[in-house]
């Protein structure tokens, strides 16, 4: 394993088709691709970092594809994909996605989800998934897949039949979680001040919700459960401001007792 240090759009493209697996690609601060954005696909596990802390110093404008067991880590850096090819990293087939201390920015107004992972593993730490706040595209969407995210903020997040670990994280807008998915959070915060249309919290079809410590922004947001069960305790946003929406088939304890359920 070697590490190689670029500064140039052509050094970044050679280093990331020419690298070996487990090699470090080390970025100069400055804007790759700023003219014409990159999307390749990777075929080995690789360290994509920027020399200094300041992830806004080193920006990269592409989009990776990969899968078959690649491990990707992601370090100090932000990533922009403005084209409609597809997704700004997308994961499949059992690879695996670390960021720390990383921006990864679609928010224009793109249809395709920021991040999508399909039977892969995807790690947060410090850092911010964007999307378009006034859009329905989900900044991090996993399908038979895993997230750990720790002091992390995601957009929309949306889990099929997934799992997820969220500790001292941000979400924006909503978060869904359908078809057996679980989820486990530590002091969660949801701002949903600018849904109007979709419930602010949604979990269905035998989903499970555990968690302690959640905070809403938005007054009166509505927690939707559909034949899932959801047990959650100290609600910083206060028992009386969440509005509750469950069915017969769901189990849903606050503090160990059931809320008032404003039906569905």
């Amino acid at each position: 394993m070697k590490t190689i240090n670029v500064k140039t759009d052509y050094e970044l493209y050679k280093a990331i088709n020419t690298a070996d697996n487990g090699d470090t690609i080390s970025l100069k601060p400055g804007e790759y691709f700023a003219t014409h954005s990159i999307f390749l696909s990777l075929k080995k596990s690789l360290t994509i970092k920027g020399q200094y802390a300041n992830a806004k110093a080193t920006k990269i404008n592409g989009g990776l594809f990969f899968g078959k067991n690649v491990t990707l880590i992601l370090e100090n850096l932000v990533m922009t994909f403005d084209d409609e090819k597809g997704n700004t990293l997308a994961l499949y087939e059992g690879a695996k996605l670390y960021c720390n201390n990383v921006i990864i920015d679609r928010s224009n107004t793109s249809s395709w989800d920021t991040i999508y992972c399909s039977n892969s593993f995807l790690s947060l730490k410090n850092s911010d998934i964007r999307s378009d706040r006034q859009k329905t595209a989900t900044s991090t969407s996993l399908e038979n897949s895993q997230l750990i995210s720790i002091g992390s903020n995601m957009h929309m997040p949306k889990l099929i039949n997934s799992t997820a670990y969220l500790k001292d994280s941000f979400v924006s807008y909503s978060l869904i979680l359908k078809e057996k998915s679980k989820l486990f959070f530590t002091d969660l915060a949801i701002d949903s001040t600018q849904n109007s249309e979709y419930s602010d919290f949604y979990v269905s079809g035998e989903s499970t919700v555990n968690g302690e410590n959640l905070d809403f922004y938005k007054d009166e947001p509505f927690i939707d459960v559909l034949n899932s069960d959801f047990e959650g305790n100290n609600f910083f946003a206060g028992k009386d401001k969440v509005r509750w929406r469950y069915d017969n088939d769901s189990n849903v304890l606050l503090d160990g007792n059931q809320p008032f359920n404003n039906a569905l």
